[in-house]
């Protein structure tokens, strides 16, 4: 059985409590041993309580299943203000996206035309003095080219694809993936149907195809995966991947473009287990 890690998981927001038990011993079967869990505030209109809710039950969880690793992430900030900046902190997420598709008080989103403000200024500052990621997935690329003047960390993206391939407004350029690389972040890949290119039908070759594709250009361990489970509607998953379940059967096409199993490995779980070790976001 394969190791899972994924930088981008939406099920705290979107399932109830009982439902939530059963997906994680699921989980755990599958062989996942991390997951990013998104607390996604866009829509729900959440606060920085609310925040704390669903932290409060993310941290029951880690105690129930102590052998997955559920770390807290926050899906938009734009909520935030000044006053609410140490109460975040205190929350101690791993990363924080700045928005969501569109522009907010703090930067452009990935459908916007806007830039990191002032107040994104600060915040950004804020969030790396205490060592927490500004996580680049939805920043349109002008906020997205500031963000990476600005900041002094490796440039993380939890959940993104290739423009090269689909050229989708949510997807990262070649020139951006490299600035990934060349900081030592990381990008987690993700399956969304919409953000990934080869044909009408997207399968498990497909989502092995964008790994051939960025491996090739640009290595293999700034990369992995960041599914957006529960943040897709399940018509746009991959014709051949519902669930973790699926992932046995994308190593085996990775295998089948030449792919070791060490590789495959980094790919699925070491590379994301490695970001977030170096970066002194988990110690084990």
């Amino acid at each position: 059985m394969i190791k899972i890690a994924d930088s981008h998981n939406d099920f705290m927001t979107k399932i109830t409590a009982k439902e939530k038990a059963c997906y994680l011993f699921r989980c755990q079967k599958a062989g996942v041993k991390i997951i990013s869990s998104a607390i996604f505030t866009t829509h729900l209109k959440l606060n920085i309580l609310d925040i704390s809710n669903y932290n409060d039950k993310l941290m029951a969880l880690n105690k129930r299943f102590k052998d997955l690793t559920l770390l807290l992430s926050i899906e938009d900030i734009g909520f935030l203000k000044e006053s609410d900046i140490e109460k975040l902190i205190n929350l101690r997420p791993i990363s924080c996206t700045l928005t969501w598709n569109f522009d907010n008080e703090l930067a452009g989103g990935a459908l916007g035309k806007g830039d990191i403000t002032n107040l994104g200024k600060v915040i950004i500052a804020k969030l790396e003095e205490n060592n927490i990621f500004v996580d680049t997935a939805h920043l349109n690329k002008k906020s997205f080219y500031k963000f990476c003047k600005l900041t002094k960390k490796p440039i993380y993206n939890s959940h993104s694809n290739i423009f090269n391939l689909k050229r989708h407004k949510r997807n990262l350029t070649d020139k951006q993936i490299e600035l990934i690389v060349k900081s030592n972040g990381y990008l987690g890949l993700t399956i969304y149907d919409k953000f990934v290119s080869y044909g009408k039908e997207v399968n498990v070759k497909t989502i092995a195809l964008q790994f051939d594709y960025i491996i090739k250009k640009f290595g293999y361990k700034n990369f992995g995966f960041g599914t957006d489970f529960y943040g897709i509607n399940p018509n746009n998953l991959p014709t051949d991947i519902k669930s973790y379940e699926d992932f046995e059967n994308i190593a085996l096409e990775l295998k089948k473009l030449g792919y070791s199993e060490n590789i495959i490995e980094c790919i699925t779980y070491k590379n994301y287990e490695d970001f977030l070790k170096r970066n002194n976001l988990i110690s084990f």
